[in-house]
């Protein structure tokens, strides 16, 4: 008796072809998927701090060009944005001698937190600075505006630091489309009324929120100060100025 065995080769055929299209769609997402992931992450992180750098040059704008009040719009994907007010005494902090008396200044911060990741982006005392969540270092994305001028006539030196309060009514935080909207609420400034001498600033880290790398490289490295673990000093100052901008956050 001679037996057909067409059927059976076709049967084996769709097997074997179901096989190797489900051996595809698990290695697929076996491998593919984790990197789409990562990929859709990093976009999400690199969109993030482009939006921090503009709310930066927001606040700038609010702080040098006199304009009253700014609104940015953003889109808050993969994270949450944070509103941190000031408070007094707070960290992080700025000590500043060489005024007197000395000034001391907690900042506030704008913290986005990566769902996804690990990633951390913080807009804080006008710097944008982004790290690792569990890590110990940290990076400036985008500088602050301090600087130290030298008058190549009469070497004379000149010490400006801008200091920017985030102030908010409440704890805010948001994710999605969202409007950041800010006013300049008041300027002090503190001048010496001599030679300044030696100038220190020294940086009290939040733990939570851990950036004293970032500041680090910053004031040693721009700025040219001596110092390191937090306490830093310019020498030589003929002028100093310190300016502090309260900056109102309404909402987002």
């Amino acid at each position: 008796m001679k037996i057909d065995e067409k059927a059976v080769s076709e049967t084996f055929g769709f097997i074997l072809i179901l096989a190797l299209v489900l051996t595809g769609i698990g290695l697929v997402t076996l491998y593919g998927y984790p990197i789409l992931m990562k990929e859709q992450s990093n976009t999400e992180i690199k969109n993030m701090q482009r939006a921090m750098i503009v709310i930066q040059n927001d606040m700038k704008s609010l702080c040098f060009k006199n304009v009253p009040y700014k609104e940015t719009t953003l889109q808050v994907s993969g994270g949450t944005l944070e509103v941190i007010g000031a408070i007094d005494g707070a960290t992080p902090k700025f000590e500043i001698s060489g005024v007197n008396p000395d000034v001391e200044f907690s900042p506030g911060a704008l913290v986005y937190r990566s769902d996804r990741g690990s990633e951390v982006i913080t807009l804080e005392n006008g710097a944008v600075m982004t790290r690792q969540e569990g890590a110990e270092g940290s990076a400036m994305l985008a500088e602050p505006r301090w600087f130290c001028d030298i008058d190549p006539t009469t070497n004379e030196k000149t010490f400006v630091i801008y200091l920017m309060k985030i102030n908010a009514d409440k704890q805010m935080a948001k994710s999605g489309m969202t409007t950041v909207r800010m006013s300049l609420e008041k300027t002090r400034v503190h001048r010496h009324p001599g030679d300044a001498g030696n100038v220190t600033v020294t940086y009290t880290k939040d733990k939570n929120n851990n950036h004293s790398v970032a500041w680090d490289n910053y004031l040693t490295g721009p700025l040219n100060m001596d110092g390191s673990g937090g306490t830093y000093t310019l020498s030589g100052v003929n002028k100093l100025v310190i300016k502090e901008y309260d900056i109102k956050i309404h909402g987002i």
